[in-house]
């Protein structure tokens, strides 16, 4: 579990099956998950087997799971397979997602559009600490960043990335780290692998 004593800083937790709920969607980003979690997956989400759907990212898998497994290329594959596969959605529907934070935030983004509130929805992190990080000079955002200071995909200002998340933007807030002294930008280190 990751926490923070950043108030907006999400908080993660290891998923189960909300056994309350009627259909139950698990959206897992393969290149995340960690060596046997798949076989964990299966034996917690096991009670709910029979209303299970699990979408899988990245390289095939032999593993098996719980449910009915289907096998996704990206996030963008995700978002329209949740647009489609939610049309007749209910309040008793569950979603889980487990991966990166860039591709929790991505599902969860687009599972509130389609109407999921926050009592259907858990994430669990997994995998690489790399964060989208969202300028708030120019509104763009970066992704994949590892460093705490990031040129900006969009308009080049250097940014120190903080610890600062906005739930709306799935993404940490990035300042301009010269602003007060310009041109002067701190060593360029290694922090979120």
């Amino acid at each position: 579990m990751m926490h923070s004593d950043i108030k907006s800083r999400p908080a993660y937790q290891a998923l189960a099956p909300d056994l309350a709920g009627s259909r139950h969607l698990l959206v897992i980003e393969g290149d995340a998950l960690p060596p046997g979690r798949l076989a964990t997956l299966s034996n917690i989400f096991a009670p709910v087997a029979d209303s299970l759907h699990t979408w899988l990212t990245g390289a095939p898998t032999t593993d098996s799971i719980a449910g009915k497994l289907w096998q996704l290329g990206g996030v963008e594959d995700v978002l329209d397979t949740l647009a489609c596969a939610t049309r007749g959605y209910g309040m008793g529907d569950r979603l889980y997602v487990l991966g990166t934070e860039p591709f929790l935030w991505s599902v969860a983004t687009a599972a509130a559009l389609i109407g999921f509130g926050p009592g259907q929805l858990q994430l669990e992190h997994a995998g690489s600490l790399r964060r989208r990080v969202w300028c708030t000079h120019c509104h763009a955002t970066t992704e994949n960043v590892t460093t705490g200071i990031v040129a900006c995909g969009g308009c080049g200002r250097h940014l120190l990335v903080r610890d600062h998340f906005s739930r709306r933007l799935g993404a940490f807030m990035g300042v301009m780290v010269d602003a007060e002294a310009p041109g002067e930008i701190p060593a360029i280190e290694e922090v979120f692998a």
